[in-house]
């Protein structure tokens, strides 16, 4: 199934949104902004580098978010860098 290309800058609303909605107690803990990656087998060309927060609250609050950013990673891609 092809995935559909979308912005970084959406793709880091859609992370945010869920954070903010779906898992209330993360308000102190963000996403650095999405970056491209060259693609590895079927997988996404993109990557969250990393989190700023609290390392417990960064540890809960991937977790709690795991399942969301796999559907992400399985449903879009974004534009490709050279």
């Amino acid at each position: 199934m092809a995935k559909t290309i979308i912005s970084k800058r959406d793709l880091d609303a859609l992370i945010r949104n869920r954070l903010e909605t779906y898992v209330p107690d993360c308000q102190d803990v963000s996403p650095l902004p999405i970056v491209w990656r060259a693609r590895l087998n079927s997988g996404a060309n993109w990557a969250i580098p990393g989190w700023t927060g609290e390392s417990d609250s960064v540890r809960r609050c991937t977790e709690r978010i795991h399942r969301h950013l796999r559907e992400l990673r399985l449903s879009y891609d974004i534009p490709d860098e050279q």
